[in-house]
């Protein structure tokens, strides 16, 4: 039950005391917002970091008055991995497992997760229930461990990303919603896109659209087609994005959702800030004139260059919450907080 609607039951005296008691007592043990003083458990489940990067994760987390807890793993080395796969596994089943631990924030994103779903726990996961956040590789993590437990999941910033007062404004579902939070365009990737196209916002389909979140990274949702974990889209609103690909690479990846009915039953698709996909051929496409192309033909609400992505401007966006967007408007409200 939504925790909103579940106190405005009590307060209408829908729910009995007792009841409520023992369902607020459930709410609190699985499904606690973050607050000041949480204790965080850092990750690394994918790509490898080095002193700095902890050194920033763990500026930025003292700055917002949250506690935090990592193990000497999260710097391993193995090629292109942080760690074995049994090691980072093993970080995250314990990071669940361990009660002093409020939520895991993933230090950075990478390649690597995708390599573990087919074994994560997701029976300690769901008996353990706390909120999980990142990006990017991430994604996969997400929505897998949502789908699969129910669990808490927010595609926001990496905890060693740059938290700037947009980013740091919109973690606000980490910490509970007590009203509907509105998320608008940041202002400074409004500024950015008069000189970058690849920052511009643009409406591919105009209309609104309402239902609950799903998406991450472009590849990502490619990746998981066909596999027990592929994303379920049905009546949701796909919110996508990704790095370094260029606009034929986009093209062929949203073609491959297209063909393969990932978007047949979605509501609406909001897609991010593509950073450095830009053409580098005068006689190719744009990066606008892929998407454009390839998302209009599904003729639901759709827009370009919303604030998310791998940029420093960034909002969250809770895995499975209720929310209406406005693809003209380029606003998204969220109706719930995840929890």
């Amino acid at each position: 039950m939504n925790r909103r609607v579940f106190n405005q039951l009590i307060a209408k005296g829908v729910i009995m005391s007792s009841v409520a008691s023992k369902e607020l007592s459930n709410y609190k043990k699985k499904n606690l917002p973050l607050k000041k003083g949480s204790k965080i458990g850092l990750i690394t489940p994918a790509g490898i970091i080095n002193q700095d990067r902890i050194d920033k994760t763990i500026a930025n987390l003292e700055a917002m008055g949250l506690r935090y807890y990592h193990t000497a793993n999260v710097l391993l080395k193995d090629g292109y991995l942080a760690g074995s796969d049994t090691i980072r596994l093993k970080e995250i089943h314990d990071m669940y497992a361990d009660e002093s631990i409020d939520g895991i924030w993933c230090i950075r994103g990478g390649y690597g997760t995708t390599r573990l779903l087919d074994y994560l726990d997701f029976n300690l996961i769901k008996r353990n229930k706390k909120p999980l956040i990142g990006y990017s590789d991430i994604t996969a993590l997400l929505n897998t461990i949502y789908q699969k437990t129910g669990s808490p999941c927010f595609h926001g910033p990496v905890a060693s990303s740059t938290m700037t007062d947009y980013t740091q404004k919109h973690l606000a579902p980490l910490f509970g919603l007590d009203a509907d939070h509105v998320i608008g365009l940041s202002q400074e990737n409004i500024t950015k896109g008069y000189e970058d196209a690849v920052y511009q916002f643009k409406t591919i389909t105009p209309g609104k659209a309402k239902g609950e979140l799903a998406g991450g990274n472009l590849s990502l949702l490619v990746s998981l087609l066909g596999t027990a974990h592929e994303v379920k889209t049905k009546n949701k609103i796909v919110f996508i994005e990704d790095v370094g690909e260029a606009p034929y690479r986009i093209d062929r990846m949203l073609t491959q959702l297209i063909s393969a009915g990932f978007f047949e039953k979605a509501k609406g698709i909001i897609l991010g800030v593509f950073a450095g996909c830009e053409r580098k051929d005068e006689e190719t496409q744009t990066l606008q004139q892929v998407v454009a192309e390839r998302i209009k033909r599904l003729q639901i609400p759709s827009a370009y260059g919303f604030s998310f992505g791998h940029i420093d401007n960034q909002c969250t966006f809770p895995i499975g919450a209720k929310a209406e967007f406005d693809a003209s408007e380029g606003k998204v409200v969220l109706l719930e907080d995840g929890y």
